[in-house]
């Protein structure tokens, strides 16, 4: 089992994504529902979006050698293996929240790139000095908009899902750790 001073990784492995996912909800929610700080934000998400799985298999590493150090391999107690099982699905949610992001970012700025393009005024977080192309008609407005809503719903729901399972993997977590142990 891997230590730090002694003490086991994993007590120290699960701060991260106590911390990094919910900031990574909050900065996801944000993204999506107010459109005017999407160019400053988006880089904080598009950052997290690749930190927060890491983390979260670095806890889930550090807990399963945590587990085997005490239990013996594939002798773990039912909570933590739920523990384990709630980590395992919230890596999956954060992997599968990647792709998805970053398709809606990257239409995100076809959309603000169409509306320079259109001459329409630049909103009010675009940087000063930048050309816009000359004036046009944007073909896919429509299916851009509606693909955007799309993802926009896939993303929120991604997120939700991440934050109920970091919810749940912490409570399981602490109540391993901290509800009064009986001998009987």
């Amino acid at each position: 089992m891997s230590t730090i001073l002694d003490l086991p990784i994993h007590p120290l492995a699960v701060h991260a994504p106590v911390i990094l996912v919910p900031l990574l909800v909050l900065f996801g929610l944000i993204y999506l529902f107010v459109p005017p700080l999407r160019r400053r934000i988006g880089w904080v998400v598009a950052a997290l979006t690749f930190i927060a799985p890491a983390v979260v298999y670095g806890a889930i590493w550090s807990g399963e050698q945590l587990a085997d150090f005490s239990y013996g391999a594939g002798n773990w107690p039912a909570n933590v293996s739920e523990h384990h099982d709630y980590g395992w699905r919230l890596l999956w949610i954060l992997v599968g929240l990647i792709p998805v992001w970053w398709l809606f970012a990257a239409l995100e700025r076809g959309r603000r790139t169409a509306a320079a393009r259109n001459g329409e005024p630049a909103p009010a977080d675009e940087e000063e000095g930048e050309a816009a192309p000359p004036p046009g008609e944007d073909p896919a407005a429509s299916g851009r908009r509606i693909f955007m809503l799309v993802l926009g719903l896939i993303v929120f729901a991604l997120l939700g899902l991440a934050a109920w399972m970091v919810v749940m993997s912490g409570d399981t977590g602490s109540t391993m750790v901290w509800e009064p142990k009986v001998d009987l």
